[in-house]
């Protein structure tokens, strides 16, 4: 099975960066994807890595890593307590069908940064483990902005990040003079 977030099944959208050139001229670079859902209260998961190298962080979400995978035995399954999954346990076509039993108005954010950057966000989802109900979006904002490079200037929230917010805030970070939208598919 691959595990190729471009080749999903649901065609679920992937906003990439507008000047591919700067990422090609970056040394021992790393993807990392966040999935932001917005519907109802939305959800937000964060991806380090590709394929088989690919760890799903999904802190205060409710994914088991078995919807598609038929590991449940239609029996309750315990998650994990640090709310992360590391590759079989995760893959791309399982965790977007999860998030799409809310509704379509899912969209996933490339970020290609170094290494050394992507190693340091995997360092603190071990360190901080999961989050209480409602404090997904907030606690990806504090990994991130913790991480630095171009995550620096995330606003840090008073108290509750929404998934919308941080989409936002993402967004801005590739089309800073996009007025709120790119084009009506986001």
């Amino acid at each position: 099975m691959r595990n190729d977030v471009y080749n999903n099944r649901y065609h679920v959208p992937v906003i990439s960066s507008p000047n591919p050139a700067n990422e090609t001229m970056m040394r021992d670079s790393v993807n990392i994807y966040v999935m932001i859902n917005n519907e109802f209260i939305g959800h937000v998961g964060l991806v380090i890595g590709n394929g088989e190298d690919a760890l799903l962080y999904d802190p205060a979400g409710s994914y088991t890593g078995c919807k598609n995978n038929q590991c449940e035995d239609g029996s309750y399954t315990l998650r994990g307590s640090g709310d992360f999954f590391q590759y079989p346990d995760f893959n791309w076509d399982d965790y977007l069908s999860y998030q799409l039993w809310d509704g379509d108005d899912i969209v996933i954010i490339e970020f290609v940064i170094p290494r050394e950057q992507a190693e340091h966000i995997t360092k603190l989802i071990y360190e901080l483990g999961g989050a209480n109900a409602l404090f997904c979006a907030t606690r990806i904002t504090h990994v991130l902005k913790l991480s630095g490079g171009v995550f620096s200037n995330l606003d840090t929230p008073i108290y509750i990040r929404s998934p919308w917010e941080l989409k936002k805030q993402l967004l801005d970070i590739y089309f800073p003079e996009r007025g709120g939208i790119i084009s009506g598919a986001y």
